[in-house]
């Protein structure tokens, strides 16, 4: 017992306390305040801690639950589906009663078994019984229990994760923090003035080590990014230790992880992807506390230096800090630095990865198929030129894009051998009126365009036809009618070659139509008449032009034109004298010629 309890003011006070009547401790506890000089708080105190008490009486209803289970569940129900993704926002349990009460699906009542009334809970007690039930935030909003997943070897599994940097984006004059009265949710129009200049960080860690790295960037998470900070990490370097190529490379499902380029970048080198489901963060804990600790290890102690004016110049200090918190801080799983638990690794755990140069070529997306007119391909809201791809171009082309190379299409190439390469298609810019910048100004110039496969395999057969070395001896032959092949070639000596058995006769039975009688009438001949030929123009001119002179007229070219417009294929010789008569109306014939 406190030493107090020996003072005889407070003995006395006990004793009276004891044997005080229901209303008549209070003057007691005065009485012993103004002894003590205390207040009567103070002096209740005092007593409460000596005197002993009866034990409290239990309720009758003690551990019974006025309100319903399944109305408690619909209550807790209304409060979850109304709750942010925060774990914010949720409606008031007050005002989830009121409304289920209203659409009649919950009493949340008691009724009284003196009177038989009708009450509607309270507040408290409808608190107390969610509790009982268990609904309530601290028994509902935790999480459940984690898998504990392990690695047997480092590089086994790595882990990568994109998060916004404390250094927020890069200005003009170097990083900048973010200012919480400029950057907030109520100005959304700031973020996008400083979208492309945002610095982001990727980590990368090994699953079974705990060693990591980590690359900064500018822009926002996409797979250009990821895969940056991937072939980073994969390559070796003069201050890192953790390179190769892992078995399993574990993320979110963001955005730079469900394209084509990272899934064929992951697949060219046999890794294989896992991502987590939506909301589970906590599979890939490991980088998430990676990026915990970059941010108070490393980006805290920034704040205390010049502000750095280029991401590479971030990137180099970053390796520094990384290469000593790699080398120097214990692993509390492991009891051993990052960087002594992946130097763990034996040879044929490590797969080394490709050059630099072969890893840029892998993040291609899914084959496109693209039409060609003339030499041109329409991809992706761009124009490129495939006219010197090797071999000519064909009607359809298979295009791919790679994420490190945004600015040029690749167009599948399958070589005699079977080998498929890529040819990179220049991309065409327009001018003000939407013409190819590369197109021919009408008047000025002329630009022709290379045959096609087709055209040019049609030029080889004309020339192999005509057995001549190059196109334009392949028209002039053409045009000089020359027989295909130079006419060496027998079009029947297929025929006349075959030895064809002789048809071995098929007996038959007789026709029996008979062909009608036929008269032939008598044709009395013609008269023979000698037959002279044509006299050309000039002869005929000859025989008529003494005619004409022995009447007194005069030969002239006008009558030769009359003649060989009269009769153009020749003059008959019986029709000379007349025609000079035509000539000459006052030509007469006489006995023995014309007088």
């Amino acid at each position: 017992m406190d030493s107090a309890a020996y003072d005889p003011r407070i003995a006395l006070a006990i004793r009276d306390w004891n044997a005080a009547r229901h209303g008549g401790k209070r003057a007691i506890v005065a009485r012993l305040a103004g002894e003590l000089g205390v207040s009567v708080q103070t002096a209740y105190r005092r007593l409460d801690a000596l005197v002993l008490k009866a034990p409290r009486k239990r309720r009758v209803d003690k551990g019974d639950v006025a309100l319903r289970r399944d109305e408690a569940e619909l209550i807790w129900a209304l409060v979850r589906e109304t709750t942010r993704l925060t774990g914010t926002g949720a409606l008031p349990i007050m005002d989830a009663v009121q409304i289920l009460r209203a659409n009649g699906h919950i009493q949340a009542a008691r009724v009284d078994e003196r009177t038989g009334e009708w009450i509607p809970l309270g507040e408290s007690t409808i608190r107390r019984c969610l509790r009982a039930y268990g609904y309530s935030v601290d028994q509902m909003g935790g999480d459940g229990p984690a898998i504990q997943l392990a690695s047997p070897h480092p590089n086994w599994c790595w882990q990568i994760d994109a998060s916004v940097s404390r250094q927020f984006y890069l200005a003009d004059d170097g990083a900048r923090v973010m200012e919480q009265s400029v950057y907030y949710r109520g100005k959304p129009k700031n973020f996008e003035k400083i979208t492309d200049r945002r610095i982001w960080r990727y980590a990368v860690t090994d699953h079974a080590s705990g060693a990591f790295e980590l690359l900064y960037v500018q822009g926002a998470e996409s797979a250009a990014n990821a895969l940056a900070a991937l072939i980073h990490a994969m390559t070796q370097r003069t201050l890192g230790t953790m390179h190769g190529v892992p078995r399993i490379v574990m993320s979110d499902p963001g955005p730079g992880f469900k394209n084509g380029p990272m899934a064929n970048f992951l697949r060219a080198l046999g890794v294989r992807h896992i991502p987590h489901a939506p909301g589970s963060s906590r599979v890939t804990g490991q980088v998430e506390n990676a990026h915990y600790l970059i941010e108070t290890h490393f980006e805290a102690c920034l704040k205390l230096e010049a502000p750095v004016t280029s991401i590479a110049e971030l990137n180099a200090k970053a390796q520094r800090w990384m290469r000593h918190f790699n080398a120097t801080k214990e692993h509390s799983r492991t009891k051993m630095t990052r960087r002594d638990g992946w130097l763990r690794i034996s040879p044929e755990q490590l797969t080394l990865a490709p050059a630099v140069e072969v890893l840029l070529q892998l993040p291609n997306s899914h084959p496109k198929e693209c039409k060609v007119r003339d030499g041109l391909i329409r991809f992706e809201g761009h124009v490129y030129d495939v006219r010197q791809m090797p071999g000519g171009w064909p009607r359809k082309v298979q295009v791919v894009r790679n994420a490190l190379q945004p600015d040029c299409a690749r167009v599948l190439v399958e070589g005699a051998d079977g080998e498929q390469s890529h040819f990179l298609a220049p991309r065409l810019v327009h001018d003000d009126f939407g013409f190819l910048a590369a197109a021919a100004r009408i008047g000025t110039e002329f630009k022709g365009l290379p045959d096609t496969p087709a055209q040019a395999r049609d030029k080889a057969i004309e020339q192999l036809v005509m057995d001549v070395s190059s196109q334009a001896e392949a028209l002039a032959a053409r045009k000089a009618k020359r027989l295909p092949f130079r006419g060496r070639l027998d079009a029947l000596k297929h025929v006349d070659d075959a030895t064809i058995a002789p048809a071995i006769a098929r007996a038959g039975m007789p026709s029996n139509v008979e062909a009608p009688s036929v008269i032939a009438g008598i044709i009395e001949p013609a008269p023979i008449r000698a037959e002279f030929p044509l006299l050309d123009h000039a002869a005929a001119a000859t025989a008529l032009k003494p005619l004409v002179e022995r009447a007194g007229g005069t030969w002239t070219p006008a009558m030769y034109l009359r003649t060989a417009s009269r009769w153009p294929d020749g003059v008959p010789v019986d029709a000379i004298e007349s025609w000079a008569v035509e000539l000459m109306p006052r030509l007469r014939l006489i006995e023995g010629g014309a007088a």
